[in-house]
């Protein structure tokens, strides 16, 4: 039996990813809460804590590994890191009562999810080769499938003086 080592920096990027997971799946399925909790302000404000939460381990996580040798999978991390900025900007944006970049940032929210999840499984650490390969296809169908829909979307949408 061998054992695996678990480095903290591993323990936050797992955090990080978890927390990122947790906050999407609080705004996908914001109907179901707004049901019981009655109250947007307090959603937005629990999705914004939560967010922030996944922003300091995933910090945290780049920090611990900033040393290790660059490899396709640590560079994948580097760039959901950076498209993770860019959905905060978005998010940001949104919240400055810009209505445009809500769009953009639940696809690339979608994405950088996407990089996250492949940039773990691919880099091999502590993940099982099975869990790997199928994290990796069902990743890959659904990142495939959301960019149809949002390019279908923005091919067929009104233009803003048909909106406005």
């Amino acid at each position: 039996m061998t054992s695996t080592i678990i480095l903290p920096g591993d323990i936050f990027g797992y955090l990080g990813l978890f927390f990122v997971i947790l906050t999407s799946m609080l705004m996908f399925g914001r109907r179901v809460f707004l049901r019981y909790a009655k109250n947007l302000n307090t959603l937005r404000t629990i999705h914004i804590l939560v967010a922030t939460l996944a922003g300091f381990f995933i910090i945290l996580h780049v920090a611990y590994f900033v040393t290790y040798p660059i490899t396709n999978a640590v560079l994948l991390g580097y760039v959901s890191v950076a498209l993770a900025g860019v959905v905060w900007i978005a998010g940001t944006a949104y919240l400055e009562k810009f209505r445009e970049p809500f769009y953009y940032h639940g696809s690339f929210s979608f994405a950088a999810v996407s990089m996250m999840l492949i940039h773990t499984v691919s880099s091999g650490a502590n993940v099982p080769i099975i869990i790997s390969y199928f994290v990796l296809g069902v990743t890959s169908v659904l990142i495939i499938v959301k960019a149809y829909g949002h390019t279908y979307r923005l091919l067929t949408r009104e233009t803003v003086e048909e909106i406005y």
